[in-house]
């Protein structure tokens, strides 16, 4: 099965799905000692050079599912600095 068809059928998936195929993902990756470090190296086939993919903005979007609503407030614990 070539890596287009995998990105096909993955892209109609409703965005649960593709949670939990993400997590199946990463716990095959960890089962076999591949680090995700590992994944940020790849190699570009058409010139055989090495680069590394860097996030750009927004590429943390999605991370965080859930936020206290006092998440803002401050601490009492530093009360006494304020």
């Amino acid at each position: 099965m070539g890596t287009g068809l995998i990105e096909k059928k993955f892209e109609i998936l409703p965005d649960n799905l593709k949670l939990k195929v993400e997590g199946y993902i990463d716990a095959l990756l960890n089962e076999n000692g591949i680090s995700i470090r590992d994944l940020s190296v790849s190699v570009n086939k058409k010139s055989d050079e090495l680069f590394v993919v860097k996030p750009g903005f927004g590429g943390g979007k999605g991370i965080f599912g859930y936020m206290a609503d006092g998440f803002d407030e401050p601490l009492d614990d530093f009360k006494d600095y304020m």
